[in-house]
């Protein structure tokens, strides 16, 4: 697979936090409800995950060398456990996106920072999130909002690898695909 993927000659790579199977449906369960209550949107039938970022137009024979490196560095970094903690959501002036919410913490900032320093990537105000409704109307979102707003959900899981997925920025129909696991080790206790 990683041969084919070099006959490429420009890809897209999306980086992310898989989350585990439990979590996956349970989100989908949250965004089947939605449906119920608003109709359709953007990302109903999306698997859940946490985008770290995405890049697009790479050329696949300097990116991948790149991602082995940046798999390297990341191996030196520990498991992070997160903590998603009810929802919240993102005012996009038009547009609402809700989603589950994690407790914020000093460890798991540092922890994500130093994730983008070992990536090489600059981050504006990111914030650690689970999409679940996206960029819904602020008319679906009035209706779907007090569904979520004082919901409890709690759940823990531990981040042991970033996944890295990749497409072909020009095909007709592109479809991600998973280009590499990059695993967390344990080498460097930082916090």
């Amino acid at each position: 697979d990683t041969d084919e993927a070099l006959l490429i000659a420009y890809a897209d790579y999306l980086m992310i936090v898989s989350l585990p199977p439990d979590l996956v449906k349970e989100i989908s369960r949250y965004k089947r409800a939605s449906v119920n209550v608003i109709g359709h949107f953007e990302g109903m039938h999306s698997r859940a995950y946490i985008t770290i970022t995405h890049l697009v137009r790479c050329k696949p024979f300097l990116a991948q060398p790149a991602i082995e490196r940046m798999g390297q560095r990341l191996s030196t970094m520990p498991p992070l456990e997160l903590y998603v903690d009810g929802f919240g959501y993102f005012d996009n002036v038009t547009t609402k996106t809700i989603y589950a919410a994690f407790t914020a913490s000093q460890r798991s900032q540092n922890w994500f920072k130093l994730l983008f320093m070992q990536m090489g990537i600059k981050v504006k105000d990111f914030v650690l999130h689970i999409p679940v409704a996206r960029n819904i109307p602020l008319t679906a979102f009035n209706k779907l909002w007090p569904n979520f707003e004082n919901r409890g959900f709690k759940r823990a899981f531990t981040v042991s690898n970033l996944t890295v997925l990749h497409r072909d920025t020009f095909a007709e129909h592109p479809e991600w695909r998973v280009y590499k696991e990059l695993h967390f080790g344990n080498k460097m206790q930082a916090f």
